[in-house]
């Protein structure tokens, strides 16, 4: 295999159980939406319900569709408003919606043939959808007038970014809780959840009755900041689960001053060892957005890991291979592995995935 990519399902477990022993009486909703952010939205489902977690969460109704039909049971709901057109699926699956629209309710009561439990999504600040903080209460009032809705729960995201807006970030948390508590003075059975994986690690206080958690449960978090504090997630149990590899298929020896590369823009800086892995940004490698040139620094942004050591990228990646500068690590070999970092969700869908 030339390429591939490992997750091992104990450390999903870990990382669930880790999460669960900070919860209280509050229920826990994990998050699956993205294919479960690149790692299968089955299997992680699958965990997810063995590990008697309450709730799964997705974006839109075409993937929990493919929960449903893979045999999934736990509730799951939609994270974001959907169309009006989707509401025959939406209802043929059993899942709760979420809406910031009356009309949209209006149209779902009239079709529904039995209750439906619905998600009422606020706004503080993200502009991407739902309802403003004042206009939470008479909002309510009106969703109570319709006969098949169940008002089930109250949900907001806040935009935050732990060290640059804390203390905005707790603001709106409070004027959240503020407005929330009103409700649920009057609807106490409405579940109320804002805190993602950088909420759930930083404002405890503000777990509210269910917590919404994606990053974590797949061990991804801002290490730089997290691991400097009393509350990092490794403290916490949360590991990463993921890892992807690749074999050298090619090693060239490249004397000083000479060019290679594309259009010959690469200029060795010393005598060098490169190695070949058949990856490329088609594969999702480093696709973050660059200038379009190829330059001998792209290490000091990129590298693969051999036998521990590191192998800088020597330029960018190509649609399906990459260079490697390995000058360093004499034990390289043709079909050696090598280690690489790459964003979950941007990882090709046919890249083999072993569960371990």
């Amino acid at each position: 295999m030339l390429k591939w990519i490992e997750i091992d399902k104990k450390i999903i477990e870990g990382n669930i159980k880790s999460i669960k022993s900070v919860l209280k009486k509050e229920r826990l909703m994990v998050v699956v939406k993205s294919d479960g952010y690149g790692h299968n939205c089955i299997k992680i489902s699958e965990i997810a319900e063995d590990m008697r977690a309450d709730f799964l969460g997705v974006m839109n109704i075409y993937e929990a569709d493919v929960l449903r039909k893979n045999g999934i049971k736990l509730p799951v709901m939609l994270l974001a408003p959907s169309l009006t057109e989707d509401m025959d699926i939406i209802l043929k699956n059993n899942v709760i919606p979420t809406a910031d629209d009356i009309n949209f309710l209006k149209l779902l009561n009239k079709k529904s043939k039995r209750i439906v439990d619905v998600n009422i999504d606020v706004d503080m600040g993200l502009k991407r959808w739902g309802i403003e903080l004042k206009d939470i209460e008479p909002f309510v009032k009106e969703v109570k007038k319709l006969k098949n809705i169940n008002l089930f729960s109250i949900s907001t995201h806040i935009a935050y970014t732990p060290y640059k807006n804390m203390v905005e970030a707790r603001e709106k948390l409070e004027k959240f809780k503020e407005e929330t508590d009103r409700i649920k003075k009057i609807y106490p059975s409405v579940i109320v959840h804002a805190a993602n994986s950088l909420v759930f690690l930083d404002f405890p206080q503000f777990y509210f009755d269910m917590v919404r958690i994606g990053n974590l449960i797949y061990g991804i978090y801002p290490s730089e900041i997290y691991l400097k504090r009393p509350n990092n997630p490794v403290k916490l149990g949360i590991k990463r689960p993921w890892k992807f590899f690749a074999k050298i298929i090619s090693i060239k020896n490249v004397k000083k001053g000479e060019s290679f590369g594309y259009a010959s823009e690469i200029v060795a800086t010393r005598n060098m060892r490169i190695a070949t892995i058949p990856v490329g940004y088609s594969d999702g490698l480093a696709t973050s957005p660059m200038e379009n040139v190829y330059q001998i620094t792209e290490g000091q942004k990129y590298w693969g890991v051999i036998n521990g050591k590191i192998a800088p990228f020597v330029s960018k990646p190509a649609i399906s291979h990459t260079l490697l500068d390995i000058t360093d690590i004499q034990e390289a070999r043709l079909g050696s592995t090598v280690s690489l970092a790459i964003r979950r969700t941007a990882a090709n869908s046919d890249i083999p995935r072993i569960y371990i």
